[in-house]
């Protein structure tokens, strides 16, 4: 068995004192949530909204994959007396129902989107979504931020615009939360001809050869991007232009790959080689530990490894 050392990237990385008050009656604090986790595949966000739900949030939407989560946004068109929105929505999949909850009281600082603050607002307002919930506008940023957690996955939801925050702004963002927590729990999609091979994202741990550290969100540092099909575009085009997108970032070295997936291609950063696959509607991103910037042999049997655990559709 191949074993692959993948670069693990862990997300998860005062009380005042006072006089002592009379003896009184003492309420014994709640215990957090815990429990294994309904979720263990992989949360596409940007298959959580559909378009017509999307075009009801956000004028005229270009939709865009990124780091675990998904944008839509208003593109710049120079437009008049017309609303310029932007939507980014950030799934994240812990091990269990405990460490969900630890990630939505105190999200880190790479959580996606951006939170406005690192911990959970107190007092906070509950959006009445999920397990748990808060919503908060942010009337600097003109932004309305939302987050809430459904078993063991957090959803955090940034909604903004070119004008001071009002009530309709923030109903706007509970309703795309609401229509997320319904797309969370739907049954697994079934495969439709113009998305491509995969119907669902693959669990990225699943992937993994044995021996390989998983930690409980990042599985290795592999993520899977699952493109679906999006305003007359096929969910292959969709994928293609998520890789063609890595492959386009200034300021890195490229090499195209043959013989791996539909397409791929390394690049190299300080001491990590980071491999990118394109098979069908998917794309993956394979990190490893490599000093030279050079895919070894090794390198690229782990790869066709990772390849072959995925599912046939």
């Amino acid at each position: 068995m191949i074993r692959m050392a993948l670069a693990v990237l862990l997300l998860f990385t005062a009380a005042c004192s006072a006089d002592p008050a009379p003896p009184g009656p003492t309420q014994a604090a709640s215990a957090p949530p815990s429990g294994p986790g309904r979720f263990t595949g992989v949360l596409d966000a940007c298959s959580l909204l559909t378009v017509e739900q999307v075009e009801q949030l956000v004028t005229l939407a270009e939709q865009k994959y990124v780091e675990a989560g998904c944008t839509w946004s208003t593109p710049s068109l120079g437009l008049k007396g017309r609303a310029i929105y932007a939507l980014e929505v950030g799934v994240h999949l812990a091990a269990d129902v405990t460490a969900a909850h630890s990630f939505f009281t105190k999200p880190p600082k790479s959580a996606f989107p951006a939170m406005a603050s690192t911990e959970l607002p107190e007092p906070h307002t509950s959006a009445n979504v999920g397990e748990e919930s808060f919503i908060l506008a942010v009337p600097e940023s003109h932004t309305t931020i939302l987050a809430f957690r459904l078993s063991n996955a957090v959803i955090n939801i940034n909604y903004g615009w070119r004008a001071p925050p009002g009530p309709q702004h923030q109903e706007r963002a509970v309703e795309a939360a609401q229509w997320i927590a319904e797309a969370v729990d739907r049954p697994a999609p079934t495969a439709d001809p113009s998305d491509g091979r995969f119907a669902a994202a693959p669990y990225a741990c699943s992937l993994l050869p044995e021996g390989v550290p998983q930690s409980a969100t990042q599985c290795g540092g592999l993520k899977v991007w699952h493109a679906r099909a999006w305003k007359g575009k096929s969910g292959v085009t969709v994928a293609k232009e998520i890789f063609d997108y890595y492959k386009r970032r200034p300021f890195q070295r490229v090499h195209s790959l043959k013989g791996l997936g539909d397409e791929a291609f390394s690049d190299n950063q300080q001491y990590q080689v980071t491999v990118w696959v394109r098979v069908s509607n998917l794309v993956l991103k394979i990190p490893f530990n490599q000093t030279d910037g050079k895919v070894t042999p090794e390198m690229r049997a782990a790869v066709a490894e990772v390849l072959s655990r995925l599912p046939a559709h």
